[in-house]
Order: structure tokens, then sequence, then C-alpha cells
């Protein structure tokens, strides 16, 4: 979308060319950042920083998109405009896609491959025909800006600075990705019956769920063991020693995988080790449960996507109009 929205202007021969070096710079940086995902799972403000440069972006784009018009001239300089804004976008979107995809994939070389190969006919594809659409139907590029919009939302507040700074410091989940993703750490265990055998200490951060669904005439039941924050090797060790067979065990070393403490690199300033491994406390964990308000994460998205698609048209409104060369109601004399 965003290649389509930065190229669809551009003349036929700069519009293609913007939208292979956009789509090769987009598969390169995913191959990239995917190698080195270790490293962006830890780096602090990742997705918050992503978000605000992806929403400047689409701003700027649907600003741009009625004022900029192309001529012979400057179609060239258009076109490196175009991939530079593409660059710039997909680098940060790349960011948080690779968390994504590195999730997907649970650490299948095979899979990852096929998933980047698929992107790649996606972006090579797509990107010319939403192009050619947005010229035919321009309420398309409202359309894609709201997208990215919704997409810089959901990155900013699904950034682990941000969940961390709520949960710890107000107690209060806005979103139920926080809880998916950094809060809780689960396993499905059909028959576990370990929870009485704890540790005193070990309690407080374990819960047993049961979950009961209802399909047509057939009743199920899911039983999950939660684990709050990052996980410790003495608490996995605790976890298994209570466990009565090897797919419980085998449960648990997957959830301790999941959430486990990594020990920071010894290049890293210390005064950032707090932020590069942030710890959900206990006590808050405990604050939120009933009362999350996770209705705060909707709202935030839908004012996100229209303060995008207002800012460029109050500027365009408030802009004051042009006046022509030597026109006199400027005040400034006329030069013959």
């Amino acid at each position: 979308m965003v290649i389509a929205l930065a190229a669809h202007k551009l003349p036929a021969h700069q519009r293609n060319q913007a939208i292979l070096w956009g789509g090769g710079i987009a598969i390169f940086m995913r191959i990239i950042f995917t190698m080195v995902m270790a490293f962006l799972l830890m780096v602090p403000g990742v997705r918050l920083f992503g978000g605000l440069v992806l929403l400047w972006i689409a701003a700027k784009l649907l600003l741009e998109d009625e004022e900029h018009e192309i001529t012979p001239d400057n179609a060239d300089k258009s076109a490196l405009a175009a991939i530079r804004m593409i660059f710039v976008a997909d680098f940060m979107m790349s960011l948080d896609n690779m968390l994504a995809v590195a999730g997907a994939s649970h650490g299948d070389s095979a899979k990852l491959l096929m998933g980047l190969l698929v992107s790649i006919g996606i972006i090579m594809t797509c990107s010319g025909l939403i192009a050619r659409l947005m010229n035919r139907f321009p309420i398309i590029v409202w359309i894609g800006t709201a997208i990215l919009a919704l997409t810089a939302a959901e990155m900013i507040l699904g950034d682990r600075e941000v969940a961390r700074y709520f949960v710890n410091q107000h107690g209060v989940s806005l979103s139920k990705h926080w809880e998916e993703d950094y809060m809780y750490a689960s396993a499905e265990l059909p028959k576990f019956d370990g929870i009485d055998r704890l540790p005193e200490d070990l309690k407080p951060l374990v819960r047993f769920d049961v979950e009961k669904k209802n399909l047509g005439p057939i009743e199920s039941e899911s039983r999950h063991l939660r684990y709050a924050g990052q996980m410790t090797v003495e608490h996995r060790d605790q976890l298994l020693q209570v466990c009565d067979n090897d797919k419980e065990r085998k449960a648990i070393e997957a959830m301790y995988e999941a959430s486990r403490v990594r020990d920071v690199p010894g290049w890293v300033p210390k005064f950032l080790v707090p932020f590069v491994q942030p710890k959900f406390a206990a006590d808050s964990l405990q604050k939120i449960e009933g009362g999350n308000k996770h209705w705060v994460a909707p709202v935030f998205n839908a004012v996100v996507v229209l303060t995008c698609l207002a800012v460029p048209w109050w500027i365009r409104r408030n802009r004051p109009p042009e006046t022509p060369e030597g026109d006199s109601s400027s005040g400034t004399p006329m030069h013959v």
C-alpha cells in the first residue's frame, strides 16, 4: 500500500521503476531484519518510534497527493523521492513485521523462506495494481492512508515500553495484545494438577484457567497454565518438578523459551539494561486482573486514523493561496 501511495502519480516508466526498487528494498530489509531478530527484540521503543514515523509518512503522502504534480521535467526527481519514501516507510514497518514473521515461523527456516518468497510476489504484483486503481478511484488514496495510519496506531500501542509503563505505573492493561505478547506466557495442559504442589513464592505468578467452548452438540474444554512476567530458570525447574508426564514437561519448556529472561549482551551500556530487559512487576499484573481496559485500544486506533486524515485536509484548507508573480494585490511593486 505504501509503495502504491508513493508511486501512483508517476508516469508508467518511473512508476514501474519505483515499484521495482521499492519492492526490492522491502524484501532485502525483511531478510536482513529476520537475521538480526534477537537484537531487534531487545531494542527499547522499536514499535513506538516506527509507528510515529509511519504516521508522519501517511499524512505526508496524503498531503502531497493533491499538491504535487508530476511533469516530464521533475519525473526523475519524483521517482527518487518516491523510492526514498518507500525505503523509510518499509524500514519502519519491517521492524514490526519481522517480529510477527519470526513468531509465525517458529524458527523453521523453510517456512520463513516460503513466506518471504510469497511476499515478493504480493509486493511486486499488488503494488502496481493498487497504484493503477488509485489513479482511477482517488478514494483509494484515502483508504490507503487510513490503513497506514491504523498500522502506525497499532505499532505505537503495541510497543513494549508503552505496555510496561501503563502496567507497572498505573496497573492497567489497555490492549489485549499486551497480555498475549508481554505479560503472560501460557501452555495448554489438559490434565495438569500440580498447582497445589508449587512453592509459595511461585503461586502468585501462576494461574490455571479452564475455558469451556460449545460447538453445537459438542462441548470442548481447554486448560491453560499461565505464568506472569518473564520466567526464570528457577521457576521453570519448579514447574517441571510438578509435571506428571513428558507432554507437560515439553509444554513448560516451550512456555519458558517464549517468556524466559534473556541475557543482555555485554556491549549494552548498563543504564540501558533495565530498558533492554524490562520486567512486568507481579503486583502490577495482579492489579489488572479483572480491571482491563481493552476498549482503549480501538478508540485510540480510531482517533489516530481520523487525525491522520484530518490534519492534511486542515493544512490544505488553511494554507494561503499562492499569489501569481507580479500581482499588484500582493502589495509588492510590479517590475517591468
